[in-house]
């Protein structure tokens, strides 16, 4: 069998997979996308499909210690662990917890808010552009609160990102009722971020890939990386079900399976997917008019035209797939507590995908020490939508020499592998 040659191979055909291959290809570069499954049928199929920069922290934050003793082993909560031995699980709540220092939280959400400011002008350009329409609008975000201490905490959090350019209002109660008739339950005020989209999540992936295939990339779908034979400190090449594929240099973007992923090639990925779920209802009367997040309850509330995402939880699972039916209740039972769903959702398919996360709520952006040609662009945990095109041009400016967009240091892969 004949080698597949390029420039360069990108494993995983993701949404942050899919704007990597485009961002090179646009400089020039040869590329092939291996995806083992098809394009964007992960976690980007049905995820809550917010591109929101007012919702893009690191993932370890302050305090969140206090709050992690009570969340994470009650199945009811947003964040969970479920309780089993697992030595890699341990290190990796270990490394979390020191994380959470605010310094480091700082530094990193500054460069995940600028990335998602810029992603979103990105996705709206790619709405205007293209020839496929995912329901990109600009509509805003309702983040909304119960308790005054929940609210005060989401202030502090606001006037950080407002520094790094997301602008947002307090509403009170009554503005809430007013501006967004769709929520009916007990409030004290919220949020409101203008600038703040959403889209189908679905549709931006394959709207992502169309602009991957235009700018010259090539996607490989039902493609399974086997190992890689190395040839020093450098890949040189990969061991595939369609047999080697030659490379200069190869991306490992397979968010969730990254860790697993990496043990082929060598790496010690430090990835854990965290799954989350989603369901879509039908059209509420009235429909909400904007993005709606039920903050204390973490869960998020998406409208589409023909219906509304509600989508929520992050239990840290690896690579399970199975569907917990108790916390897709507590997703449920949250959403209830503002607004009015049909009384019996039966009938309503459930969808769950797995969000990659690295110890410090960081993605890992650039070349790995282990080889000099391989590069990492994983672990964006609930922010690879929101945060794709950035990502897929900072990971482009660092292999191609160009000075980059955004602050590299947060996201530096070297940091773990």
């Amino acid at each position: 069998m004949t080698a597949l040659r390029t420039d360069v191979a990108v494993i995983g055909g993701g949404i942050v997979g899919l704007a990597c291959a485009r961002e090179l290809a646009l400089r020039g570069r040869t590329v092939t996308v291996l995806e083992r499954d098809r394009v964007g049928e992960a976690c980007s199929f049905g995820n809550a499909g917010w591109l929101t920069p007012s919702q893009s922290f690191a993932l370890a934050q302050p305090g969140l210690v206090a709050k992690a003793t009570r969340w994470l082993f009650d199945p009811d909560s947003p964040f969970y662990v479920p309780l089993r031995a697992d030595p890699f699980l341990a290190g990796w709540l270990l490394r979390f917890l020191w994380a959470t220092r605010r310094t480091t939280f700082e530094r990193g959400s500054g460069v995940l808010l600028e990335m998602c400011v810029w992603s979103t002008d990105a996705w709206e350009e790619l709405a205007r552009s293209g020839p496929g329409e995912f329901g990109f609008a600009r509509a805003g975000l309702v983040a909304v609160y119960q308790t005054e201490k929940g609210a005060a905490a989401a202030r502090h959090l606001a006037d950080f990102a407002a520094a790094h350019g997301v602008p947002h209002e307090w509403w009170s109660a009554t503005e809430v009722r007013l501006r967004e008739p769709a929520v009916r339950g007990r409030q004290i005020g919220a949020l409101f971020y203008p600038r703040d989209a959403h889209c189908e999540p679905y549709g931006a992936v394959t709207a992502l890939a169309d602009a991957a295939r235009r700018a010259g990339a090539t996607l490989r779908e039902g493609v399974t990386v086997r190992g890689a034979e190395r040839q020093d400190s450098t890949i040189g090449a990969l061991d595939t079900t369609i047999g080697r594929v030659d490379a200069d240099e190869v991306v490992l973007a397979a968010g969730a399976w990254s860790r697993s992923l990496g043990h082929a090639l060598g790496l010690r990925v430090p990835i854990l997917g965290a799954k989350g779920y989603s369901m879509v209802v039908p059209r509420l009367d009235p429909h909400p008019r904007h993005s709606i997040y039920v903050a204390e309850r973490k869960v998020a509330l998406n409208p589409h035209r023909d219906g509304l995402r509600i989508a929520g939880t992050l239990e840290l699972v690896g690579e399970d797939l199975t569907v917990n039916t108790r916390r897709v209740r507590a997703i449920e039972a949250g959403a209830r507590t503002l607004i009015d769903l049909p009384a019996d959702l039966g009938g309503v398919q459930v969808w769950r995908g797995l969000r990659p996360c690295a110890p410090d709520g960081m993605p890992l952006i650039g070349r790995s020490r282990a080889s000099s040609n391989l590069w990492l662009a994983t672990g964006h945990h609930m922010a690879g939508l929101k945060t794709a095109p950035a990502t897929g041009r900072l990971l482009a400016e660092l292999m191609c020499g160009e000075r980059p967009t955004f602050d590299p240091e947060p996201c530096r892969a070297s940091r773990y592998c």
